[in-house]
């Protein structure tokens, strides 16, 4: 398991499955049951759903993120980014799923304003963004790389061109979007961790074959 060392100091209960752990392992280590936790469907999309006591062990339809001032959430991941969220002070937790789609709509956004909405302080929350796959080994066409240029401007940071092919840094581009959001820089853990280069410990949508493909967890419960 992977813990944030940042969400740890904060007593939260939190982390991040690898491929050798079992989900019932997982939970056990947690102290969660998985019947009360719930996920979204992750469609590559934006929409951020309030969990609601009737929701508890269910995966809620067409959302990619979450936000809960009660049920343990969860949100599913390989290769894109994974963001726990929290705000201890008002009792309430977030995660999004953000793949390349959901980074250029702006889902850590969406996650921090629906969190506000719910009561959340943006000066009080803290930020876990999970293993996913790096600069490094994320190659994507010169139309994509457009798209994150529009966006989010030339930095450099988020897409380059290197050795003849883009490459994209969507975790990057998702801290900017918490930090634009208003959440403090040293509230948020971020951590390089390579899905793609770290295949032996984690699922990598890009890297696995069909039959070896599976997906971690990132779970975060108030």
């Amino acid at each position: 398991m992977i813990r944030s060392p940042l969400l740890s100091s904060l007593g939260i209960v939190h982390g991040y499955s690898t491929r050798t752990q079992s989900r019932e392992c997982f939970f056990d280590e947690l102290g969660i049951s998985k019947d009360d936790v719930v996920q979204g469907e992750q469609v590559h999309g934006i929409r951020i759903a309030v969990v609601t006591d009737g929701d508890k062990g269910k995966i809620l339809s067409g959302t990619d993120g979450l936000v809960s001032k009660r049920s343990p959430i969860a949100v599913a991941f390989a290769d894109c980014v994974p963001v726990l969220a929290v705000d201890k002070d008002a009792g309430i937790i977030g995660t999004a799923h953000a793949g390349w789609k959901g980074t250029l709509g702006g889902i850590a956004g969406e996650l921090i304003a629906e969190m506000k909405k719910n009561g959340a302080n943006v000066g009080n929350v803290y930020i876990s963004i999970g293993p996913h796959i790096g600069m490094c080994c994320y190659n994507i066409k010169e139309d994509r790389a457009g798209e994150f240029q529009k966006k989010f401007g030339m930095n450099e940071k988020i897409s380059i061109k290197y050795q003849g092919e883009w490459r994209l840094d969507i975790g990057y581009a998702n801290y900017v979007q918490l930090l634009d959001a208003g959440v403090m820089k040293d509230h948020i853990d971020a951590p390089v961790i390579c899905t793609s280069c770290r295949v032996a410990e984690f699922h990598s949508f890009r890297k696995d074959s069909k039959e070896k493909f599976g997906v971690q967890l990132g779970v975060i419960s108030i």
